[in-house]
């Protein structure tokens, strides 16, 4: 009896972390090639390197514990890359006297692009009872939209900094993008787990129709998630542009999917209902320790994609593998 009481929790502990489990066995083996791979600089630039991604994803696990999901993020950072570029390179923000006003300006009006994208989407997918399937055709549609008002606004053309160096350019370097995606991280971590928003979001992506019969506010909900998840985007667009002075209409092109990623590999179930800020983080974390270790070992950019894919479906199979397991202790 003990030892069935043994193995039935190494399944659970399996299930529940075996994909950290495969990753820290690719660590170990990095770290033998390269003493260096485990030092807390190495560390730091891999935090520093993941900040934007972990920003993104944190907005992209609010809307898929709530029961959707958002592929227009990539876009949306893209078209908020462009415009706080145009800001910081118009006539105030070059000249040094009005630098830091302007970089003021462009952050707010990079992250209430973002935030007015996500209220699109909450409020459309609101509309009309969205759930998984109908928020990923239509955040696709908008993704084409957004792309295309993106490459709009300046033409295709590639845009340089003009600027000098001040809060904008800070932004970007150093430890300040690190301490931005964990403050955003810890902030969404007490708003889901501690206040009554982030109960009745776990609620409505476990199961809507409950919610709405329970008098949950469904429609404020997924409005909300979804303008915090946009909001996150235009965050992150605005870090980008620091961090690399310059802006595409394609800069943000797979973020959504890198995002996506952090959110499976984390834990959050696709399905909705279940997963946390921590466990994304660790999720965010995971894959760029996992890059980093790829890189130390020699490996490919081809082969790495293939082993990133390979993650990704082990991610969704023990999301289902967890969802299954979880019907039959209901079961029983």
């Amino acid at each position: 009896m003990e030892t069935g009481k043994k193995w039935i929790s190494f399944t659970i502990l399996l299930r529940e972390w075996g994909l950290i489990f495969g990753i820290v066995i690719v660590i170990i083996v990095a770290a033998f090639v390269n003493n260096q791979f485990l030092s807390g600089e190495n560390f730091a630039n891999i935090l520093r390197s993941v900040s934007t991604v972990g920003i993104a994803s944190v907005g992209m696990a609010i809307v898929v514990i709530g029961g959707t999901m958002d592929l227009s993020i990539g876009s949306t950072i893209s078209l908020v890359g462009v415009v706080t570029m145009l800001i910081m390179n118009s006539p105030s923000g070059v000249d040094p006297a009005g630098t830091d006003l302007t970089a003021i300006i462009a952050i707010l009006a990079g992250v209430a692009i973002g935030a007015v994208v996500g209220l699109i989407n909450g409020g459309i997918l609101a509309a009309v009872n969205g759930r998984m399937g109908e928020s990923f055709i239509f955040t696709y549609a908008m993704q084409i939209i957004i792309g295309a008002v993106a490459f709009a606004v300046v033409q295709g053309k590639f845009q340089s900094a003009k600027y000098p160096n001040g809060l904008f350019k800070s932004m970007g370097i150093g430890i300040t993008p690190i301490i931005i995606f964990l403050v955003i991280a810890i902030i969404m971590q007490v708003l889901l787990k501690r206040t009554g928003f982030g109960r009745n979001l776990y609620f409505l992506g476990a199961n809507m129709d409950a919610a709405k019969m329970a008098g949950i506010r469904i429609k404020t909900i997924r409005v909300i998630s979804n303008i915090l998840c946009g909001a996150c985007a235009g965050l992150t667009g605005v870090l980008i542009v620091s961090r690399v002075n310059s802006a595409s209409c394609l800069q943000g092109l797979g973020y959504e999917f890198d995002a996506m990623t952090c959110v499976a590999v984390g834990g959050v179930s696709l399905a909705g209902g279940t997963g946390s800020i921590a466990k994304t983080v660790l999720g965010v974390m995971v894959i760029g320790v996992l890059g980093t270790a790829l890189n130390v070992m020699g490996i490919g950019s081809n082969e790495q994609l293939i082993v990133r894919g390979a993650v990704i479906i082990t991610a969704v199979m023990l999301d289902g593998f967890n969802k299954r397991a979880k019907l039959k202790e209901v079961g029983h």
